[in-house]
């Protein structure tokens, strides 16, 4: 693993029950900034705006790629066409990959989570 997956906020993936005002709430608890979620549980996530992602911070799905149905990514208030080294990333690693607002990618989270589907979740704050 690495750093930023080395002590969960979570120790596993539980439903998302808010976001907003730069952060994330679940299981009673908050956090500012944004997460990534794996089976594994919840961890902070290093990028805070779509400008600072790089691929780099997508790597800690890729131990979990077996157990994981799909890389969702929700980056952000605006819905921006995924990198390419992201579509190439997904695809090297055999995953499918959907790209959405936050918002979006929170409730469709939520959703796979109630079908006993785990995406491999990439989620930056929003406002």
């Amino acid at each position: 693993m690495n750093a930023q997956t080395d002590n969960p906020l979570w120790p596993e993936p539980v439903p998302l029950k808010g976001y907003g005002a730069g952060g994330f709430r679940f299981a009673e608890h908050r956090h500012e900034g944004a997460i990534c979620i794996l089976p594994a549980g919840i961890f902070p996530w290093r990028p805070q705006t779509p400008q600072e992602v790089r691929e780099e911070d997508f790597r800690p799905a890729l131990p979990h790629r077996h157990d994981v149905d799909f890389l969702l990514y929700g980056g952000g208030d605006a819905h921006l066409p995924p990198p390419d080294w992201l579509l190439r990333l997904a695809a090297l690693a055999g995953l499918g990959l959907e790209v959405m607002t936050t918002g979006a990618a929170v409730r469709t989270y939520n959703l796979c989570r109630d079908e006993l589907r785990l995406p491999a979740t990439f989620l930056l704050p929003v406002g």
